[in-house]
C-alpha cells in the first residue's frame, strides 16, 4: 500500500524554483533514504509533505487523501487548514537542530503535544512519554532540560517526541548533520530500531553507508528533480548517471 504519493510537485521561493515536478511513491513498512548535494530540494520536499511549505505545483497524498490536488491549472489547491492538519498528524518530523522547547523538561517536552493536540490525559501522557525515552535509552534524564544534553541526547529527544504522537510515517531531515562524530552512531541506532520495527520513514541524509545499509530504495536529487532512484546496490555500486559518480567520488574522497 502507498502512504505517500506526490505528483508534479513543484515549489518556488520567489523566482528560485526548488522542486520541478517531484513524483515520489513510498509504502508502508518501507525506508526511503533521500541523498544529493546541499540546495537539491531534499529537506523542501520534505517540508511540503508536512504542509510546513506550501507547495506551488501538483499533489500530495498521504494514505488516500489528498493534502492537495492540481486544478485544471495543474496548481496545487490545498484542502482546509483543518483537514491538513488532521491527515499531516500522521506523519512524525525529526529536524536537523532538535527544535526542542528549552524551558520544558525532556519529559514535560515529549508531553505537550499529545496533551495539547490530541487531548490525551497527563497521566497517559506521561506513561507513554516515560516508555518512548526508555526507547531511545535515556529514561535517565526525563528531569534534565535540553541545554544540559549531548547533541545526541537532545536529537534522541526528538524523536521520542515525534513518536509521543503515534505517527504513521516518520520524516527526518538529516538527523545528524548538527552532531559532532562521535555522537551520530547513538542517533542511527534508534533509527535502525524503528526500521527494524518497520515504521515507514523518509529520511534526508548525508550519512552514505547509513543509507546503504538501512533504506529499500534510495532516491538521488539534483538541482530539484529526482534523477535516479533504486535499491540502494544499484544506486552506490553501480550508478550509471554521471551526476551521481560525481558526487560518490567527492563524498569518498571527504571520508
Amino acid at each position: 500500500m502507498k502512504v505517500v504519493t506526490t505528483e508534479n510537485l513543484h515549489k518556488r521561493f520567489g523566482k528560485l524554483e526548488v522542486l520541478k515536478g517531484i513524483d515520489l511513491s513510498v509504502e508502508s513498512g518501507k525506508i526511503i533514504s533521500i541523498i544529493g548535494p546541499s540546495g537539491s530540494g531534499k529537506s523542501t520536499l520534505l517540508r511540503c509533505l508536512n504542509h510546513l511549505e506550501v507547495a506551488d505545483f501538483g499533489s500530495i497524498k498521504i494514505d488516500d487523501e489528498y493534502i492537495c490536488e492540481a486544478d485544471e491549472h495543474g496548481k496545487a489547491v490545498y484542502k482546509s487548514g483543518k483537514e491538513v492538519l488532521r491527515i499531516c498528524s500522521r506523519l512524525g518530523m525529526v529536524f536537523q537542530n532538535f527544535n526542542l522547547f528549552p524551558h520544558k523538561s525532556v519529559i514535560e517536552n515529549l508531553m505537550e503535544a499529545p496533551i495539547v493536540v490530541k487531548g490525551e490525559s497527563k497521566e497517559a501522557a506521561m506513561e507513554k512519554a516515560e516508555k518512548l525515552l526508555e526507547k531511545v535509552g535515556l529514561s535517565e534524564k526525563r528531569d534534565a532540560y535540553p541545554g544540559q544534553l549531548s547533541g545526541g541526547q537532545q536529537q534522541r529527544v526528538a524523536i521520542a517526541r515525534a513518536l509521543a504522537m503515534d505517527p504513521e510515517i516518520m520524516l527526518f531531515d538529516e538527523p545528524t548533520s548538527a552532531l559532532d562524530p562521535e555522537l551520530i552512531g547513538e542517533v542511527l541506532k534508534v533509527i535502525k530500531d524503528l526500521a527494524e520495527e518497520k515504521m515507514t520513514m523518509i529520511i534526508v541524509t548525508h550519512e552514505m553507508n547509513f543509507a546503504r545499509e538501512i533504506s529499500d530504495k534510495v532516491l538521488f536529487m539534483d538541482d530539484g528533480d529526482i534523477i535516479a532512484e533504486g535499491p540502494p546496490k544499484e544506486i552506490f555500486e553501480n550508478p550509471d548517471h554521471p551526476r551521481i559518480i560525481t558526487f560518490l567520488d567527492k563524498i569518498i574522497q571527504k571520508s
